[in-house]
C-alpha cells in the first residue's frame, strides 16, 4: 500500500483541500484525518464521526476517499493509533494521511508540506522537515499533485 502525507508548517494552511485534491485524481485510496489530543485515543471510521456536515473527513469522503478513519491522539500513543488506523485501510491501494506528527512515526512513501509565505513554522514541522519530499506553498496544489501521481506510479 502507498502511503502519502500531507503536513502543515502551520495551522489553517490547506492540508484537507490538498488532500481532497489528490484524492480525486487517485483511485482506490483511502484517507487518515490525524489530530493530536491531550489525553484519550480515538480511531473511528464510524459513519457518524466520518461524515459530520463541515469536517475534514466528510471533505475526505466526499472527494473519493474509499474509506476514512479519524485518529485523535496524544502525541506519545500516536504510532500505536496509526497503526490501528492503517489497518483499518489496509484493503485500500494506498492511503493519504493527513498530520504532520506522523512523520515522527512512519516513512511514507511521498510526503507534502504546505507553507504559507511569511508565517512561522510551528515545532512539530520544523522537527519533521528533513522527512519531507516537498515543501509548496497554498498556491501550489497543482504541482504537489502532478510530483506524487508521479512519485507513487
Amino acid at each position: 500500500m502507498k502511503i502519502i502525507t500531507i503536513s502543515g508548517a502551520h495551522k489553517g494552511v490547506g492540508k484537507t483541500a490538498l488532500a481532497c485534491k489528490i484524492l480525486k485524481s487517485l483511485k482506490d485510496f483511502g484517507a487518515i484525518k490525524t489530530t493530536v489530543s491531550k489525553e484519550n485515543i480515538s480511531v473511528t471510521s464510524k459513519e457518524e464521526a466520518i461524515e459530520a456536515p463541515g469536517k475534514d473527513t466528510a471533505l475526505l469522503k466526499e472527494a473519493g476517499a474509499e474509506k476514512v478513519v479519524l485518529v485523535s491522539s496524544p502525541r506519545k500513543d500516536l504510532g500505536w493509533a496509526l497503526k490501528v488506523a492503517l489497518g483499518m485501510v489496509s484493503g485500500c491501494k494506498g492511503v493519504i494521511i493527513e498530520g504532520t506528527s506522523v512523520l515522527d512515526y512512519i516513512k511514507p512513501d511521498v510526503a507534502v508540506m504546505i507553507k504559507a509565505e511569511g508565517k512561522r513554522i510551528k515545532e512539530s514541522a520544523k522537527r519533521v522537515l528533513k522527512k519531507v519530499d516537498l515543501i509548496i506553498s497554498s498556491n501550489e496544489f497543482d504541482k504537489a499533485v502532478k510530483f506524487v501521481k508521479k512519485r507513487i506510479r
